[in-house]
This record gives structure tokens, sequence and C-alpha cells, in this order.
């Protein structure tokens, strides 16, 4: 108690924790209950009301019964003794709050599932490390929110200023105070349970090795200092120990990451200070900062606002401007950032932006706007911003006849319903990148974008083969790494030759733009058995599995399967809107979206065109739906069936991006390959995109009724294809001989995909 009455409050941080149930712990509060003017916070039976709402989520309690149920609580926990009480002496206040576990789950609760528990758990094990506590301290309030990490290292040598106050979170009464001081008290008012380590001094040679190392290595560092030297040393030190860094520079919503941990050796900085030792950068008038900072960011990804303030610092402001609303959405970047690097979300390292002033355009009339992004485009508009910035540089840089003429091919690829959902970026190092423009795909068929990543495959399959022809030798980095990541993939140029490049399956190259869709139904024909090895052989060669059902039979027993799906689909609530969205109903429709499917590219009768305007009616359908009825669509397949000389299955040994984009690889080859040896081709895929939806997605999309059809069917598809377990079966074809002109599907121009920076 002695101790507690000489505590030097003014930059006091720490707090004391007690568990009235310890001995020594009760002694100490009672002493605490005894000091004068003690403020005293005690709402733990608040907290326990929201602890036993979290445990009871499916029942909504009346006042009257959760106020019962705090009762039954407590008659069965001691109020005074349950929990902890917690000790702030810089307010002279105490706080009773749940026990450690509790606190936390009832914290957090409303973070599920933007952060899964079995992710917050693991957040929980991780130390970050933040140098300098402007935008740093923004950083680490948003981990505090949301839990982010177990361990926060606070690291800062200044105090608080009148002018820091411009971007600071604080108050006045808090200047004068060291700026760890004033962050670490807040952190621990949010949650005592965290544990925070205080570097009041700030980092120096001396102290640099025990910040990252001492209870433990640090899993991020988090640089928000202002000092040159000692941004190098820490990314110095970052790289022995292999910790990944990341930086905001609060213009132009500007966050570098440099990934330590996966690439060692990375030079710092991406190599824009060039070969320096962080010894030279001691001492530096502001001038010298300046020019040095300059070369860090970059003086061209500077906004026009930043460009002006440089020309008046030493004029009319002595040092770079900052303003909250920067410095909070670089707390914003750093965290989400940071979270998404120690879940492993995340491997890049680059640049990366998400500038405000470009996304939410202020003045739409000045002759600055480029283009407009609408409310619709807003998310995909700022993920890609978000992605654009990095390391990747063609050496060969195309022309933009060249890069045309490659995206046009890329754009020939099929797509499920033709919804084209590929968005390309050409940056100014030359590097082509593959977005998936999610809006334009988004259905109950597409469960994860699985079958736009088959898209994808075909179109950068579509490049690599082009490419090739024209001499130019690329190299494709997937950047995938989860399902429904929106960058894809990014193209490197390396170099261009005067002749072709021989590559696997060059020979396809000439029938890229002849590959097509034939829904024709004419009379079944037998292929020759060596087609259907060929087709074997290239799947093979591709690392999936090609099963062949050519016998009538077996394509008598399929045809039921997908009529069963078919039905699924129609009376779906999503699905039948995902498929009425998809149809052109006539040409003028068609010329007009350029995507979608065209109704005239369907083999129809009289019969089957009834049953479409039939569909075509909102209303019909809604009663078909409620009342279980629509069998007849188990049938709308029947002569695309029966008219099939071979239904065939692709098929692969995992579930992830990368074997969807290989798939989309394979189909590619084995589709161009067929229709060049004049086999027609057609999708019939919905039941397996379906059953995926059903099985790995939300079972709740589908209705009581439609569940059991789906189970039955997948049942019966599995036993008829003698499913092994881990097999995924990807894509299902049809093959036929057909004769006569053929409508192909449209495509949308390539200055509708591609944006050029």
């Amino acid at each position: 108690m002695n101790a507690l009455s000489t505590l030097d409050l003014i930059n006091q941080w720490g707090i004391i924790l007690m568990n009235p149930q310890k001995k020594s712990d009760a002694e100490l509060l009672k002493k605490l209950f005894e000091l004068p003017h003690l403020l005293k916070v005690d709402q733990i039976e608040s907290q326990v009301a929201d602890l036993i709402k979290l445990n009871n989520p499916t029942k909504s309690f009346s006042k009257e019964e959760l106020l019962m149920k705090v009762v039954e609580f407590f008659e069965m926990n001691e109020k005074h003794s349950y929990g902890h009480w917690v000790f702030y002496p810089w307010k002279n206040t105490l706080v009773h709050v749940l026990p450690e576990r509790e606190f936390i789950q009832v914290r957090t609760v409303r973070n599920q599932y933007k952060i899964t528990p079995s992710e917050q758990e693991k957040l929980s094990t991780k130390k970050i490390g933040i140098v300098g506590l402007s935008v740093g301290q923004s950083v680490a309030m948003a981990l505090a929110l949301e839990r982010g990490c177990g361990e926060l290292r606070l690291a800062d040598f200044d105090t608080l200023e009148l002018s820091n106050m411009n971007r600071i979170r604080c108050s006045l009464t808090e200047l004068g105070l060291k700026k760890s001081t004033i962050a670490a008290r807040e952190i621990l008012e949010i949650d005592p349970y965290l544990k925070v380590t205080v570097y009041e001094e700030g980092i120096n040679e001396g102290n640099i090795v025990d910040f990252f190392t001492k209870g433990g290595e640090l899993d991020l560092l988090v640089d928000e200092c202002d000092s040159l030297d000692i941004k190098v040393l820490l990314r110095e030190v970052a790289k022995k120990y292999r910790i990944p860094v990341i930086m905001d520079t609060s213009d132009r919503g500007m966050l570098d990451i440099e990934r330590f941990d996966l690439e060692p050796e990375r030079p710092v900085f991406h190599g824009f200070l060039g070969d320096i030792d962080y010894k030279d950068l001691k001492d530096l008038n502001i001038k010298e900062k300046v020019t040095y900072g300059l070369k860090i960011t970059g003086l061209e990804t500077l906004s026009p606002r930043m460009k002006a303030s440089l020309l008046e610092i030493n004029q009319t402001i002595s040092s770079w401007p900052q303003l909250a609303s920067a410095v909070f959405l670089g707390g914003a970047l750093g965290a989400h950032s940071a979270r998404n690097i120690l879940l492993d979300h995340m491997t890049e390292s680059g640049r990366f932006f998400i500038d405000l002033d470009e996304l939410v355009q202020v003045h739409p009339g000045s002759e600055n706007l480029k283009f407009k992004v609408n409310e619709e485009d807003l998310n995909f508009s700022v993920q890609k911003e978000f992605e654009l910035k990095s390391s990747l540089s063609s050496n060969y840089k195309l022309t933009e006849d060249e890069l045309i003429k490659i995206v046009k091919a890329a754009n020939t690829a099929p797509s499920g319903g033709n919804c084209q959902p590929w968005s390309w970026v050409f940056d100014e190092k030359g590097v082509l990148h593959l977005y998936h423009d999610k809006k334009r795909s988004e259905s109950l068929l597409d469960f994860k974008g699985t079958g736009s990543l088959m898209s994808f495959g075909s179109a950068l399959e579509n490049i690599r083969l082009t490419c090739a022809q024209m001499g130019i030798e690329t190299e494709m980095i997937t950047e995938i790494v989860d399902f429904e990541e929106e960058k894809i993939a990014s193209i490197i140029f390396k170099n261009k030759q005067k002749q072709s490049i021989n590559v696997p399956f060059a020979y396809l190259t000439p029938y890229i733009e002849r590959r097509l869709t034939d829904r024709q139904n004419q009379k079944r024909q037998i292929i020759d058995r060596e087609i259907f090895k060929e087709l074997v052989a290239i799947a093979e060669e591709s690392g999936l599995n090609l099963h062949v059902f050519d016998q009538e039979d077996q394509i008598g027993k399929l045809a039921k399967i997908n009529g069963v799906m078919d039905w699924v689909r129609m009376i779906n609530e999503e699905g039948y809107r995902d498929f009425v969205k998809e149809i052109r109903w006539n040409s003028s429709e068609a010329e007009m979206s350029k995507d979608g499917m065209d109704l005239s590219t369907f083999d129809l009768s009289v019969a089957d065109k009834a049953i479409l305007k039939m569909i075509n009616n909102p209303k019909a359908m809604k009663f078909v739906r409620e009342h279980h009825l629509g069998r007849g669509f188990t049938q709308i397949s029947d002569k695309t069936f029966q008219a099939a000389s071979a239904i065939c299955l692709l098929s692969a040994k995992d579930f992830s991006p990368d074997t969807y984009l290989k798939a989309g690889r394979a189909l590619q080859r084995i589709w161009t390959h067929a229709n060049m040896k004049k086999i027609s081709f057609q999708p019939v895929t919905a039941p397996l995109f379906l059953y995926q939806q059903y099985i790995k997605g939300d079972k709740k999309r589908f209705s009581a009724f439609e569940s059991n059809l789906i189970k039955n069917s997948l049942r019966e598809f599995r036993e008829f294809v003698q499913h092994k377990d881990g097999e995924v079966e990807i894509f299902l074809f049809r093959l036929n001989i057909t004769e006569g002109d053929v409508v192909r599907s449209l495509r949308r121009d390539v200055v509708d995909t591609l944006k050029i920076v």
C-alpha cells in the first residue's frame, strides 16, 4: 500500500488487477476501498446479463426474465468476489469486471463472424510491436478494440503537444504526457487483460533487440515513427528475425507491407533507398529528411495537396501535415492488414492505396475526374485500389495493339451464364492483373466463385497461348489464396522474340476464337473412342481426371439425375432469379448487353418456348414454388441428353482455388481440342455447382423440399460415378456431332473489361 501512495501518476499507465478470491488480493482490494475520493464502477450485473444472452443466442429474454437469470446467477456466485477488480491509479478508480475468459467472450462477441472464434483464439497468441504513436495510436486502438492480438509493445519517446491534437485521440488534460502513456492507458481502459509493454524512451540501438524479442519474438511490426534512421534500423532487425513490417503514410491511404517473414532477402523499403546504412540518416535537417522521405514514398504517388504542402515546409509550416481522417483511416488499414497477415490471409509485399479523394469524388465536374465510382462499384473499386500497387514489373512493355489482342483472346473464354466475370487492369509497370468482378457473377451456382475460377483459368490459358504465338514470353503469378478473393492473377511480360514460342498445346491457338457452345439437339452419333482417349490424356496432362460415359443407359441415368437438379434450380427462388437474369430473350437484348445466354443459341421446340414464357412469369413461378409443382422441369433437358454422344465428367483430388483455375485451363484445352476435331461441346454442369453449394455452403438457401431432392439426387449421382472420398466432381459436359450453323454468344468489348492505369 505504501508503494501505491508514492506512485508517479504523471506517466503512470500500469494497472492493478485483483482476484478477490485470493487472500492477498482481497486484502489489497479492501485497502483500496478505503482510499479517499475513490471512484467505484461496479456494473457486474450488466456484464453478467450480457454473458447470459451470449450463452443463450437463440432465446429472446424479456427484461424481467433476464433480471431473474442474473439474480439466479449471483445466488450461485458471490457478487463481490466474482470476477476481477481493476484499479486505474491515474483515475483513482476501481472497476469490477468479468473473469478473463468471459470478459473476452462478451467484449468480442460482435466480432463474430467477421472474425471467427478460432481466428480470435489464434490472434490472442500474437505479439505486435508499434513504434510511433500518432498514426500508431490509431492502429493500436483498432487492434485493442478488435482484440487483434494478445500483446502490444508500444514505443514512442515524445510527449503530447497541442499541435498533435488535430489527429491524436486525447484530452487537453493529457498535455505533456508521454504519447506511449496515453496509448497504454486507453488500451487498458478498454481491456485490462491485454498485455501491454511500454518503451517510453522510444526505440534506440540499445533496446531494439529487447523490443523485438523480450517475452517472445514479435509476430508483426507496425512502423509509424518519424526518425528515418530508426525506420531503416527497425527493418534491418525485422529482416534478421523474419518479422513482417507494415507502415501507413496517412497520405492517399498508402499502406506499405514488407514480408520479411516470407522474403528475408527483400531489400528494406523495397530497395527505394538503395544500399544505405541507417547511421547515415541520423541528424538530418528538415530538407534532407524530405529528400529521403520522397525516396521512400515516391513523389509521383503523393496527393496534390501533399505536394503543395511540401513547398510550404520551413515557409509557413514546420513539418508535413497529417489529418485525423487520414490517421484514422491508417489505423483501420493497419489493423485490417495486421489481422490478415497474422491469419495468413495475405502474403503480398508492396504498396497499396485507398485514396478517398479518388474513390469519392468531391467535384464531379473537375478536369481531374477520370472516372466516376458509383455506389454499386464502390466495394470492388476499393479492393482493386487496395491491391493494385505491387513490386511486380514487366521487362517487355506491350503496345496498345498487343494488349488489346491479348485481352480479346482472354475474353473469348467460357463463363457461367456467359456472365464474363473478369476485370483486367494493366498497370504502369506493364503488368496485367486479373480481378473477379463479383457483381457480374454472383449467383447460386457460382459457389465460392468456383465457376468463375474456371472461367479465369480458361482466360489465362488463352493468354498463355496467344502470347506464345506472338513471341512474348510470360510469367503467370497466381494471386488468389482463398476462395472469394477478388485478385486472381498477375501476368508479367518478360521479353519478345521474333518467332513464336513453342509451348504445350500451342496447336490449339488458331482455334481459340473458333471454340463455341453448340446446343443443337440432332440425332445421336457415335464418336470415335480414340478422340475420347485424346481428351482423357489432355485432362491427365493437366493434373485432372476425365470420366467418359458413352453408353445410352449411362446417359439416360445422368439425364434423370440432371432433371431433378433442373427442377431444384427452377423452384429455388435464388436459382430462378439467376436463370431469368442470365437469359437474353431476343437478339436486341443480346446485342445491347453483349453477355448472358442468347435464347437463339438454344435448340427449342414450340413447347419448350411455351415453358420458357411461363418461366418468365414471376407470379406463376411463385405459385409453382409454394406448391412444390414443376415436375415438368425434370424433363426440360431430356433432348440435350438424348442427343449426346457422351457425357463427360472432369474431376480433381482437392477443393481449392488453384484446382479450379487448373480445371479451367484443362477445360479450355479439352473444349478447343474437341471443336478442332469437329466435336460439339455443351456444358451440363449446373448440378455439380448446386451439389457443392449444398454440401459446403449454406443449406438455408434451400427449402426442406429442395434439400430432400438434392440429397437424393446427390446420392444417386455419387453411386453412379462411383465417387471416392476426397474426389471433387468439377465439371460435366456433353459431346455430340452436329451439322449446320451455330449462333455464337457475344462478348463485351475489350474497352469495357480493361482498365489501363
